[in-house]
């Protein structure tokens, strides 16, 4: 039995409507679909143990052995319209983290040689599509990622313990928290916890600065992008806490008016919001928290998005402004599982106090 999340169903969604319409529609700066597309001529599958090629001729589907070339199965574009629909009303009104789909919409799934949701590659490209771009007259394959609306706005940077950020708490004198005061915030067990634990301290009167990050990987990897960016991070992660800064827009603002890293913003350059939409472009085409950041883009076409209405859009890498727009004007913060992840209560080490603070972001 198959069982998956809305965001890998989805993923599987994403590969019959493309099928069955055989076009990959692009998205405008506000998520709307447009009428400028690229043909889908095939999608490569790596599924359990076969390498499939899902090519599109007229209105077949010839499914073909990557490594003999041979013709294994012919279907229609309606039997992938047909799953396609029945899938996406499955995903709709699922419930649960993780779910299985009707036996019968499986066994037409299966008719399709789809032994597993997706393949596993740990990087952002979730589907590798052969197309065509009838404007340029140019073919190319590529790597999309994959993001779903249906249920929930998708997570573009997922959290862990690798991208908990460090604060030191200490008041003006340089002392720490003391034990009883410790206790105290740590039994905070509010609906916002985290937010209060935060305000508690700042109203006991003690500061909450930036000391470094639980991880180096993940330091570097934004060091690689800008020497800066760890700090800037750090910055708009406590905003997050103390003041409920969490949309982008709203998040490049403050950092204008903050200027937590001293640039020179006379002349009006925009420094802040350059450095946040690139980290945005990094990790949504690629990098992540817990390997070296090489700088090059698991993802090379772009992403894919499923709306709530069942349109499956892209913004693709020559879209590369609308895609910046739509990172600026959709993602925000969120909070991951504290309990999870292992941040969100104070502990002290040797003469000093700390506490970790966490953050993914959604789009």
């Amino acid at each position: 039995m198959l069982k998956g999340n809305k965001g890998e169903w989805s993923e599987v969604y994403t590969f019959f409507k493309l099928l069955s319409e055989g076009k990959l529609f692009s998205a405008d700066e506000n998520l709307d679909i447009t009428t400028s597309f690229v043909d889908v001529l095939s999608i490569h599958r790596l599924d359990a143990y076969d390498s499939l090629d899902y090519n599109v001729i007229g209105s077949t589907i010839s499914i073909i052995d990557a490594n003999t070339k041979n013709i294994i199965l012919s279907l229609t574009q309606q039997e992938a319209l047909d799953i396609a629909n029945e899938l996406f009303n499955e995903i709709s009104s699922a419930t649960g983290s993780s779910f299985p789909v009707s036996q019968a919409l499986e066994n037409r799934i299966d008719g399709f040689r789809i032994k597993q949701l997706k393949e596993k590659s740990g990087n952002k490209g979730d589907i590798k599509i052969y197309i065509h771009d009838p404007k340029n007259g140019i073919s190319t394959k590529k790597k999309f990622s994959i993001k779903s609306f249906i249920g929930s706005s998708p997570t573009i940077f997922n959290a862990n313990i690798t991208t908990n950020i460090i604060y030191e708490i200490k008041d003006n004198n340089g002392d720490r928290l003391p034990d009883n005061e410790i206790v105290r915030i740590n039994s905070i067990v509010t609906t916002k916890k985290y937010i209060d634990r935060v305000a508690e301290i700042q109203n006991a009167g003690y500061h909450i600065d930036y000391h470094s990050f639980q991880d180096s990987t993940f330091r570097l990897n934004l060091e690689l992008i800008d020497s800066k960016l760890p700090e800037i991070i750090a910055f708009i992660v406590k905003q997050k806490y103390t003041h409920k800064i969490t949309k982008i827009q709203d998040v490049i603002n403050s950092l204008n008016i903050n200027n937590p890293v001293g640039y020179d913003l006379s002349e009006g350059h925009n420094f802040y919001e350059y450095r946040i939409i690139n980290f945005l472009m990094e990790i949504t085409l690629g990098m992540t928290s817990k390997t070296v950041w090489s700088g090059v883009y698991d993802v090379i076409g772009g992403l894919i998005i499923v709306k709530n209405n069942s349109d499956v859009v892209c913004y693709h890498l020559i879209d590369f402004n609308k895609f910046k727009d739509y990172l600026k004007s959709s993602a925000k913060l969120d909070n991951p599982s504290g309990s999870k992840m292992g941040y969100g209560a104070v502990y002290k080490e040797g003469n000093q106090t700390f506490i970790k603070l966490n953050f993914q972001i959604k789009a």
